[in-house]
């Protein structure tokens, strides 16, 4: 009895190890004919791109490494940027060097994200169609056993919509979708199914369009405080996707997109959301409308030349340097159009001298050389000879007299930077602890360069000229020194 027992229990445990199938499988081959279901199971997304091609970059001093490009571009007079353009795939490959369970680049689609699987027949014709959602389960599709079908499935990677075909008749030949500017990905397998049981078809969906993530890293240089109007082009609009290959067509082009939501501001770095591009395999560049990086705004700063390929995924890093810290901070508070010296060590980056409080004009010596030909005047009379790069200026276009704007060390009214060559630029504040935006002299007035010493002592006069009321100033000058910069 015990026998028969154990005999019963081996044989129901053999029947479900028949019985049993794996998702994994493409298709049952147990029985022919008949009616088939086929359950779609998507395995996730991928880069449509199988292998990297070495490219080779047409700019000055950038270099390429399996995909990699690297460029080094001037920030300023002083200041460069380190750029470095990385495919995602690159780093699988480098992670798979080390664990080759890493190897693979597929991740999982976003759960509740809606895709949708056309069936055509062997002679392309169309068969059925459906929208799933992914994580919820489905029947799948009935079909003809012992018979020859292609699926289709795409997916602009959102939870509410997906795109669909307009056209009629509907065949394989002719389908296709229009003006597509989602995350628009695509898979297409030819197969047989066999009848009277479950048949399982596993989709990987590849992304068409290129995806780019751009980190801004300014570690020991400063923090971001504004990425204003950043964009990325020529690109195009959005595309048309025949779904017999998967083959695009670009519309709008020239078009230019933008790169948002660089998070967190404030701090050293900030990465942004990332950016959808509908196409090319042609030079791209990436252009910031104002950037600010340690209280220091750039208008128009670009990165060009960046070569894209449709369907990979990006790292942009842009990485500030030199590396620096301040070597020292001396105050100064001067009155009734007196002066006062400000003895400054040497520094390899220059120096910054930071206006809290200024009623109404000033210059600064250093060395024995004036950083302005003229006094620096601010109020709205015939001798102003300072305005905004803009074109606005102080007691017009809506902005107060400089003596009614305050601040402080963390925003001054008035910046002058002396740069280790002695260069002289200078920013000032709209609104009382505002951002600083960059100042021009005119009116006969211009910046000189002054003798900075990077070896020796330095001797620094602040000056006023005596004008109607108070006459006064006061901040600090901060010594910027080159330091080495961590990994």
């Amino acid at each position: 009895m015990q026998l028969k027992k154990y005999s019963t229990l081996l044989l129901i445990f053999c029947l479900w190890i028949v019985s049993c199938r794996g998702t994994d499988d493409s298709i049952a081959n147990n029985n022919n004919g008949g009616s088939a279901n086929v359950i779609i199971n998507v395995v996730g997304t991928e880069s449509e791109s199988d292998t990297l091609e070495k490219k080779a970059s047409a700019e000055k001093g950038a270099t390429s490494d399996n995909g990699i490009q690297k460029f080094v571009i001037p920030f300023d007079e002083t200041d460069f940027v380190t750029a470095t353009l990385s495919p995602e795939r690159s780093v699988v490959k480098a992670q798979a060097s080390v664990n080759p369970m890493a190897a693979t680049s597929i991740t999982e689609l976003g759960r509740n994200v809606q895709y949708k699987v056309a069936v055509y027949d062997s002679n392309g014709d169309f068969v059925d169609e459906k929208t799933f959602t992914y994580g919820q389960s489905d029947p799948g599709f009935q079909l003809n056993g012992d018979q020859n079908y292609t699926f289709v499935a795409y997916s602009v990677n959102s939870t509410s919509t997906v795109p669909v075909v307009s056209n009629t008749p509907r065949t394989l030949a002719t389908d296709k979708l229009t003006n597509v500017s989602g995350d628009l990905m695509y898979f297409k397998k030819n197969m047989t199914v066999s009848g009277n049981d479950t048949n399982y078809l596993e989709v990987v969906l590849k992304h068409k369009y290129s995806q780019i993530t751009t980190k801004l890293d300014a570690r020991q240089v400063g923090n971001i405080s504004l990425v204003d109007e950043a964009t990325i082009g020529p690109v195009s609009a959005s595309a048309n996707m025949n779904l017999t290959n998967g083959s695009l067509t670009y519309n709008l082009p020239g078009s230019r997109t933008p790169v948002n939501d660089f998070q967190p501001l404030n701090t050293e770095v900030a990465t942004s959301t990332t950016t959808l591009i509908s196409n090319t395999t042609n030079t791209a560049e990436l252009n910031f409308g104002t950037l600010i990086v340690d209280g220091i705004p750039k208008e128009n700063f670009m990165v060009r030349n960046l070569k894209i390929t449709p369907g990979e995924r990006y790292n942009l890093n842009l990485r500030f340097r030199p590396c620096k810290a301040n070597a020292y901070t001396k105050g100064f508070d001067i009155y009734g159009g007196r002066d006062q010296e400000v003895r400054l060590e040497p520094t390899n980056l220059g120096v910054i001298f930071d206006i809290y409080r200024l009623d109404d004009s000033f210059n600064i010596t250093i060395n024995g050389i004036k950083i302005a030909k003229d006094e620096i005047r601010f109020p709205a009379d015939s001798r102003q000879n300072v305005s905004f790069a803009d074109g606005s200026k102080y007691q017009s276009d809506g902005i107060e007299r400089i003596w009614f704007i305050a601040g402080n060390a963390s925003a001054p009214v008035v910046r002058v930077v002396v740069d280790k060559n002695g260069r002289v630029t200078m920013y000032g504040s709209k609104a009382s602890y505002g951002r600083l935006y960059p100042l021009v002299l005119h009116n006969g007035n211009s910046f000189n360069t002054v003798p900075w010493n990077q070896s020796g002592n330095n001797k620094a006069y602040v000056s006023q000229v005596m004008g109607v009321g108070t006459t006064a100033m006061n901040g600090s000058a901060i010594g910027k020194r080159e330091v080495g910069c961590a990994p």
